[in-house]
């Protein structure tokens, strides 16, 4: 699934390429400073509006996030870019659920945000996006299923021209 890069992925990209201080780089030190253990891991947040890049900022995402019982953010693993290219790939599984709720989730997933936080609640959006996907064709889930995205599904590139 091919995504695109958010406004802060971008800048964040363009500021580490260039050597200059980041927003990315201060929010991955306040999470080392207060004992985050994977201070530079990133996450998969479901969301269930499609996802336009005026929309990836943390306030808007949390009203788009997925909502049920068994649903979490989960940690992305990426695989190392290959010699030549810009590209990454999930490197592993990763599950969501199952989902404990009669109903699943309580609306069809649409598509998926990067963002460097684990939890954010409203009124207290923190973190970044980096990178946002939407989906081809939505997905249900019904109870006690469990959502996997297969290694290799999720493509981070940074395009350059």
């Amino acid at each position: 699934m091919a995504g695109f890069v958010a406004v802060q992925g971008a800048v964040a990209a363009l500021d580490h390429l260039t050597g200059r201080s980041s927003v990315l780089e201060a929010e991955w030190l306040a999470k080392a400073q207060s004992g985050d253990p994977l201070p530079r891991a990133t996450y998969l947040m479901l969301l269930t509006q499609v996802v336009a890049d005026t929309q990836t900022d943390m306030t808007t995402l949390l009203g788009m996030e997925v909502a049920g019982t068994g649903y979490a953010r989960q940690p992305i693993p990426w695989s190392a870019a290959a010699a030549g290219t810009r590209s990454a790939t999930t490197a592993d599984l990763v599950q969501f659920g199952p989902f404990s709720d009669p109903a699943g989730l309580a609306a069809p997933v649409t598509g998926a945000a990067l963002v460097t936080r684990m939890t954010s609640s409203v009124g207290q959006p923190t973190g970044l996006c980096l990178m946002a996907w939407n989906l081809a064709v939505p997905i249900t889930t019904s109870q006690n299923q469990a959502l996997q995205l297969a290694p290799g599904s999720l493509v981070m590139t940074l395009a350059v021209s």
